[in-house]
């Protein structure tokens, strides 16, 4: 993991407030005839008083000052007085933190007339290349002050100077404290609107895309991405398919980013530990693909040492550098997408089951009968597509299809001899077939998650105009449910071989839907029905017919209900 080296801002602020707080013990002591200066723990000249005459500040750069605090046997000994020019007295405060030094106090103070004839004061002033005479004029402006009042003053102003240095601190940490509280605030926010947000029977790219785009409003990055990995059963590692979601101004798109970020994503997947880049060397894959991108974090998404993806972000609005900051909350939303994906996984493998059951338990119920082999799905698959057809939600529509799918379910309470009756039914027989609604919403009863499709199952074999079954119901009292099926299941037993008549052609079961729009029909169902894509249909009773042939010298079933 690489990470700056470069100052924080905190510690910017720090240096911005030591300086205000020095301006301000200056500003405070020059009325009083002392003016201060800060050096480094070198005994280099870092801040001076803007204000201070030019002799002192060369007086700072003295080859005796700088060996005098050099000189010291123990750092935080106090230097002084020194009178490197006669009535020029300095003061030499050493400044320790956590028992370090880190720079001194320069107080400066006249005591008495300053001579420009002096020879201290011409060497300073040759050496400077400067007037002997104005230094002297210059610095006699400064207020007399008796030395014993210098030896009184200069302990208030080192007293003043740490009163200062502590309420800079306390501000430096209080705003620190207060950006670190904003930072965790956001945070937290976006986490639980992840976690609000999360329903594992919602597609993964969906949520990803809503949490790629929380995280770069939050971080306030360039752009986000998600990669998925993919591992199979022989492969020695982790595959990552196509980026499943990149939100943001890339400068690259899709492989073409995978292929750019592949050293630093697998080490990442490798590792288990985010990678974070705020220097990229100029010779990598990145650099000569995206020259105008400057950093980038992989954070890997893993569970139980498996990896399932990784989350990339790529530079920050603001050019500044990644931060631990952005780290955790990168680091802490990708757990939460691990989360949601494992889950997700886990919620897919229980639909796929759920899904597997259906389709076994509907298979063994049109095995029965040949010529019905097939018919729930299609049906299931009509039914959906008119749905779709007529607008109504994507989730409604695919609980029409479970509906259709498990219509003829009651059909299982029905005895074999009167579904595989060849030819046509008596009056009794066709009764015992008319049970099956009945019987299948019996059947899903108990059942809580089915109990919404359970209306298509038991009325799909009322009429429009009330002569269906089992109920008699009419127009509208009618489920949505129940007449969607009815017109789907028309449709595919008037397409279907029967013993007394082969399957009928499209065009001809169309205008028979039709000319039953009204009666038997829904008319705004019915009319929707006939502009349906068939394609799709042909296909799959092509596939069904495959699969199992009819046996034309077998008798076919006349149970048609």
């Amino acid at each position: 993991m690489t990470m700056s080296h470069t100052s924080s801002p905190i510690a910017q602020r720090s240096a911005l407030l030591n300086a205000s707080m020095l301006a301000r013990l200056a500003q405070r002591w020059r009325p009083a005839g002392l003016h201060v200066a800060f050096l480094d723990k070198t005994a280099a000249p870092a801040w001076q008083d803007p204000e201070m005459p030019r002799l002192l500040a060369l007086v700072l750069t003295h080859p005796a000052l700088i060996a005098a605090c050099h000189a010291q046997p123990e750092p935080a000994s106090p230097v002084g007085p020194l009178f490197l020019v006669p009535g020029l007295e300095v003061r030499i405060v050493p400044i320790v933190r956590r028992r370090k030094l880190t720079g001194y106090l320069a107080v400066f103070a006249r005591t008495a007339q300053l001579d420009p004839r002096a020879e201290e004061l011409a060497i300073i002033a040759q050496r400077a290349a400067a007037d002997a005479t104005f230094l002297a004029a210059q610095a006699n402006k400064l207020p007399l002050l008796p030395a014993p009042q210098v030896d009184a003053l200069v302990p208030c102003v080192e007293q003043m100077h740490e009163d200062l240095h502590l309420a800079a601190t306390t501000s430096t940490e209080l705003s620190g404290v207060t950006g670190q509280l904003t930072a965790l605030y956001e945070e937290i926010s976006l986490l639980h609107k992840i976690a609000s947000g999360m329903r594992f029977s919602q597609k993964p790219d969906a949520f990803l895309e809503v949490v790629c785009r929380e995280i770069q409003d939050t971080g306030n990055f360039r752009c986000v991405g998600v990669a998925m990995a993919s591992r199979e059963d022989d492969a020695p590692a982790p595959v990552l398919a196509d980026l499943a979601v990149l939100v943001g101004d890339c400068p690259a798109r899709g492989n073409d980013l995978l292929t750019a970020l592949h050293e630093p994503i697998y080490d990442a997947l490798k590792l288990g530990e985010a990678q974070v880049h705020n220097d990229i060397p100029p010779d990598c894959d990145w650099a000569r693909l995206a020259a105008s991108a400057k950093r980038f974090v992989c954070v890997p998404l893993m569970r139980d040492r498996r990896p399932l993806g990784v989350l990339i972000a790529i530079d920050k609005a603001d050019n500044s550098e990644f931060s631990s900051v952005d780290l955790k909350l990168l680091s802490n939303v990708g757990n939460q997408c691990s989360i949601f994906l494992e889950n997700a996984a886990l919620y897919q493998d229980m639909q796929d089951l759920f899904m597997g059951v259906l389709h076994a338990l509907t298979h063994s119920i049109d095995a029965k009968d040949a010529y019905t082999r097939g018919h729930s799905q299609r049906v299931a698959e009509l039914s959906r597509a008119l749905a779709r057809k007529i607008g109504l939600p994507e989730q409604e529509c695919e609980r029409i299809y479970l509906s259709g799918l498990l219509h003829d379910v009651g059909k299982i309470g029905v005895p074999e001899a009167v579904l595989t009756k060849p030819g046509r039914l008596t009056d009794a027989e066709f009764d015992a077939i008319k049970k099956h609604p009945t019987i299948g919403a019996q059947i899903l009863g108990n059942i809580k998650q089915l109990q919404d499709i359970i209306p298509g199952v038991l009325y799909h074999h009322e009429r429009w105009d009330g002569k269906g079954y089992p109920y008699r119901l009419a127009g509208e009292d009618i489920p949505l449910i129940g007449r969607i099926i009815c017109v789907a299941d028309s449709f595919d037993a008037m397409s279907s071989t029967r013993t007394y008549r082969p399957a009928l052609p499209l065009e001809t079961v169309l205008e028979e839907i039709k000319r039953c729009a009204g009666v038997q029909f829904d008319a705004r169902l019915a009319a929707a029905f006939v502009t349906l894509d068939f394609e799709p249909y042909r296909r799959a009773v092509a596939e069904h017919n495959r699969q199992a042939p009819v046996d034309e010298s077998q008798p076919a079933s006349g149970a048609t209900a």
